[in-house]
């Protein structure tokens, strides 16, 4: 965006003082060049002090430099005098992030007279709104971010730096160290910010920076020291399998880390380390970005900027990770070094490497799970409610172990036997050792006449989970596969989240077919044993309707009906199973054939993710993951031997 787009942003503003705000790295100069008349007092958001903001306003202007930093915002504003005429311009956001219509609150609060949201010349989008009254700026930015990236019908936005939250915008960081913290700084540790905020980063981004006072040992650094990853904005979404032979470098350019494709610069690492959702976007064609450790911005910067990155799912790789950049986290720290830049030219190694690091850095960089660990005790995830429908008595072990292979989540397991009892052949031994290893089981025997769409929503009036999720009886779970997708609801946004069926087993023909589809997006259609929600999205459209087959389907219809957000996942923890008969979904294995040109393989040939136990493999000539990596060379990923070995059976 040029000075000219920020003048073609405000040029309707009537007469009278505008307060002209920035968040990110744009600085005041910047604004004062677009332009915007004498009246005009620019505001840096991230640094100067609030008291000097005085009298009120008739215009306000909060220029964010991406989304990211429009989220960080909605708390630095709180201070803003209110105004009548409120204009938020967001210079760069990713492709997927939709325009910045906003979301009003309730009760009537706000009496629009004019609004108009604009993509601007150079790329970006400027929202303007009118009031009848003047209102708080705060509230007006985190509607327009409402807007843009949507979320839960019903909850409220919660934005960095807002009550307990951990910030992530740029300027939001714990300072270690450096003694009380003064009443217009964050408070350290919590990156949340009281009064005014003053310029935290101040000597962090230099090389020395974090030397003890009189020379002494450096400050250690914990990973909870590392300004947390607002994953609303910074997250896997906008990955794909496909990228282009570039590898990009993250490497010291005159004192500051830059990260290079070929000869040229494609992102220059600001001071703070920030990484926003418009630099991940323009990251997402490179197959591989290599960690240069060395000199760089400041020690704080240069791990904030990596786990930035790796919570997004770039690819990354590195040597050995330094001493200094140990607040990483040592989970990181072994995926970015386990594999080296060869590796990743796999299409499949590349996206495990990929899930595998986004899922490491969210868990431990991640605002919400910086949150729950910043709660006395610690604030344990949701229940989730595994409801298992099923007919057949042979299967009913199988699909419990699959359950018991879950790790990360808190699980209970409605098991709705349908037309056959507990004391059915098998079904009695399955149930004992299941409740012996100490998950919770309801179990439910429910007439044979009794319609799929209304099994299910009798299992789930069982269920005393938050969550809600919907497992088949005859498919292989990976033991991450409700974990990521609780995390993928947290970082979507969505009503209901779901997994493509990428990897499909046809029994009849021996044979495992790969399904292409985009993934990490919202999309209209996921797998029906693959579905995570919670009760309040499935009491506003009355649960499953009551029908023999296609209720997986007409659900997600009923739901995207009512407005609601459906995000696909990856598929790497699923394994869908075809046999000959006995599916509700009625199509052959010619169907899988003539759609599944992501390649076949023959035998059973699941994801690594998947860590697949030999006793539930199928009997074939054939059990090992996908693509089989080469274990001679350095740094290569496990052996298919230990990938299939994985994990203990319940």
């Amino acid at each position: 965006m040029t000075d000219g787009d920020l003048a073609h942003a405000l040029r309707h503003r009537g007469p009278g003082r505008l307060l002209a705000c920035h968040a990110g790295p744009l600085s005041g100069a910047d604004l004062r060049r677009a332009g915007l008349g004498p009246d005009t007092e620019v505001v840096d958001l991230g640094g100067s002090a609030r008291s000097a903001v005085e009298g009120p306003a008739v215009h306000v202007a909060l220029v964010a430099d991406s989304t990211a930093d429009l989220r960080a915002a909605v708390a630095l504003a709180e201070g803003l005098p209110p105004a009548a005429d409120v204009t938020v311009v967001v210079r760069a956001a990713a492709p997927h992030i939709g325009p910045p219509c906003p979301v009003p609150p309730g009760s009537g609060r706000w009496e629009v007279i004019d609004a108009r949201v604009r993509r601007l010349p150079g790329g970006g989008w400027s929202c303007s709104l009118s009031f009848a009254d003047p209102v708080e700026v705060s509230e007006v930015a985190a509607a327009v971010a409402r807007g843009m990236l949507g979320g839960r019908r019903g909850t409220v936005a919660r934005t960095p730096g807002s009550g307990t939250d951990t910030g992530s915008g740029h300027g939001t960081v714990p300072m270690p160290g450096t003694g009380p913290v003064p009443a217009t700084g964050p408070v350290p540790g919590s990156g949340t910010r009281t009064g005014v905020v003053g310029p935290s980063w101040a000597g962090l981004g230099r090389p020395g920076a974090l030397a003890g006072a009189g020379g002494r040992a450096p400050v250690r650094l914990s990973v909870a020291d590392v300004p947390a990853v607002d994953e609303r904005v910074v997250n896997p979404i906008g990955f794909t399998r496909e990228s282009k032979p570039r590898r990009g470098r993250l490497v010291s350019r005159g004192g500051r880390w830059v990260l290079e494709v070929g000869r040229s610069v494609r992102w220059r690492v600001p001071e703070d380390g920030a990484v926003t959702d418009a630099v991940v976007a323009r990251l997402r064609d490179l197959r591989v970005v290599e960690v240069e450790w060395g000199r760089h911005s400041g020690p704080l910067a240069a791990v904030r900027a990596v786990a930035g990155l790796a919570a997004a799912g770039i690819p990354l790789v590195s040597g050995a990770v330094p001493r200094w950049a140990a607040c990483l986290g040592a989970e990181v720290s072994r995926i970015i070094t386990s594999v080296d830049a060869p590796a990743l030219a796999d299409p499949q190694l590349r996206e495990e490497h990929s899930i595998r690091l986004r899922r490491a850095a969210l868990r431990v960089h991640g605002a919400v799970a910086r949150w729950r660990g910043s709660v006395s005790g610690a604030l344990a995830e949701p229940v989730v409610s595994v409801v298992l429908c099923t007919r057949r008595p042979e299967m009913v072990g199988f699909a419990l172990r699959q359950v018991a292979r879950q790790r990360g989540v808190d699980v209970e397991v409605v098991l709705a036997l349908h037309g056959f009892g507990s004391d059915a052949l098998g079904v009695r031994e399955a149930l004992a050792g299941f409740r012996a290893s100490g998950w919770d089981l309801v179990v439910w025997e429910c007439d044979p006449g009794t319609v799929f769409g209304s099994v299910l929503n009798g299992a789930i009036a069982r269920a005393s989970g938050s969550l809600v999720a919907k497992m088949d009886d005859d498919d292989w779970y990976g033991p991450d596969h409700l974990a990521d997708l609780v995390l993928a609801r947290r970082y979507s946004g969505a009503d209901l989240v779901g997994s493509i069926a990428s990897f499909v087993y046809l029994e009849p023909l021996d044979l495992t077919v790969r399904l292409p589809g985009p993934t990490e997006c919202v999309f209209e259609r996921v797998a029906g044993g693959t579905l995570l929600t919670d009760r309040r999205a499935l009491e506003e459209v009355g649960g499953f309707r009551a029908l023999p087959t296609s209720e997986d389907s007409r659900l997600l219809a009923d739901l995207r009906r009512v407005g609601a957000r459906v995000h696909r996942g990856h598929g790497c923890n699923y394994v869908l199973r075809r046999t000959s008969s006995g599916h509700t979904w009625s199509v052959g294995s010619g169907y899988f054939l003539r759609h599944g040109n992501g390649g076949r393989r023959p035998g059973w040939r699941p994801s690594a993710l998947l860590e697949p136990h030999l006793a539930d493999a199928p009997a074939t000539r054939t059990a090992e993951p996908w693509s089989v990596p080469d274990a001679a060379g350095p740094g290569r990923p496990e052996t298919a031997a230990r990938l299939l070995a994985a994990g203990t059976a319940p």
